[in-house]
């Protein structure tokens, strides 16, 4: 009888990213092929209560990162502290050849996040963005492969939209914290979301990003001193536009997600406040719209996660995805602030 592989040993550092930290806290505790090792956090009690809801012991808790990361037995690290923290955490993790999930974006700048890049590449290690991970969903992974399979012909537009709230600090506390802090984040209410769809857009259209356009602006929360509303026209390389208004500015319970993308033989639909996917063109048995299953929006990716780790499957992201991703978002910004269009910078060689 052929042994089982050995528990993938994952540890979660930083909960300042609670949203990512909890749900993917819950799916490595619950998983049959890995083991939550430990939690780090500043705060121990937060640490703590989120060992306690996962249903792994409250000795795995703790503020001290440097033991976790010098631990040999850690195969994965996930960095959930703020975009500030990340590219240092996330640099000794991978220094120390821990394979790494990383929190969205990378970085706050295209120097920090090329330093990161360098250090995983040198380390050789696996780099999966967490705003990559819903490309391992099951409505997403169906929609690539109509793409590849030409079932829209070729994509003239797309557009997406997500309305939210202010982001909670922690749980219960309204405070948006880091979030809306400029020292410690790129930006604020449009690339807190729109950073998926890039990467969204990015792998179904297999094309970089060429010239972006837009606005930002702080319409509903006067007094924030980031954005709480963005709206980015993105051109791709091969010529298809992307309408991309993302917000923190919804009304209580008034959070919403669409998805429409267009080409010349085909259109989807998706409307997340009833999970509606639509479909015309190739993909209509009537020539008309028809409603098909939706399927899973979004994936922790924990299958994913050990079949790459142990060399079963290409990540489905690396790290140079990361650096795409935030070089096109801070091209949107400095759009927005002149009023012109402007290209993202592409990585060193």
């Amino acid at each position: 009888m052929t042994p089982s592989p050995p528990l993938l040993r994952v540890a979660i550092v930083g909960l300042d990213h609670w949203y990512l930290a909890f749900s993917f806290a819950r799916a490595v505790a619950g998983h049959h092929a890995t083991e939550l090792t430990a939690i780090v956090d500043d705060d121990l009690d937060r640490a703590r209560e989120l060992a306690q809801r996962v249903g792994v012991g409250v000795e795995s808790a703790s503020t001290d990162r440097e033991p976790v990361l010098d631990d040999e037995t850690v195969d994965v690290v996930a960095s959930f502290v703020s975009v500030d923290q990340n590219p240092a955490v996330s640099a000794a993790a991978v220094l120390r050849g821990k394979h790494l999930v990383s929190v969205k974006p990378l970085a706050r700048t295209l120097g920090e996040a090329t330093e990161l890049r360098e250090a995983v590449r040198r380390a050789g290690v696996l780099f999966l963005p967490t705003e990559s991970r819903p490309r391992l969903a099951g409505q997403h992974q169906r929609i690539k492969r109509w793409v590849d399979e030409g079932a829209f012909g070729r994509i003239l537009s797309a557009s997406a939209s997500l309305w939210a709230g202010l982001p909670n600090r922690w749980p219960g506390d309204p405070d948006p914290g880091w979030w809306a802090d400029p020292q410690r984040v790129p930006g604020g209410g449009w690339i807190d979301h729109a950073i998926y769809d890039i990467d969204h857009l990015r792998w179904l259209l297999g094309e970089e990003v060429a010239r972006v356009a837009g606005v930002a602006a702080t319409l509903k929360h006067r007094n924030l001193p980031v954005e709480d509303y963005g709206a980015a026209l993105l051109t791709f390389a091969g010529g298809a536009v992307a309408n991309l208004e993302v917000t923190w500015t919804a009304p209580p319970g008034g959070g919403r997600r669409t998805l429409n993308i267009v080409g010349t033989d085909g259109a989807l639909v998706y409307e997340g406040q009833s999970g509606r996917l639509s479909v015309t063109g190739r993909l209509s048995e009537t020539g008309g719209w028809e409603d098909v299953e939706p399927g899973p929006w979004d994936s922790e990716g924990i299958d994913h996660l050990v079949a790459a780790v142990r060399g079963e499957e290409a990540p489905i992201a690396t790290v140079d995805d990361a650096w795409r991703n935030l070089a096109a978002c801070l091209a949107f910004y400095a759009a927005a602030a002149t009023g012109s269009t402007v290209s993202p910078a592409l990585p060193p060689s």
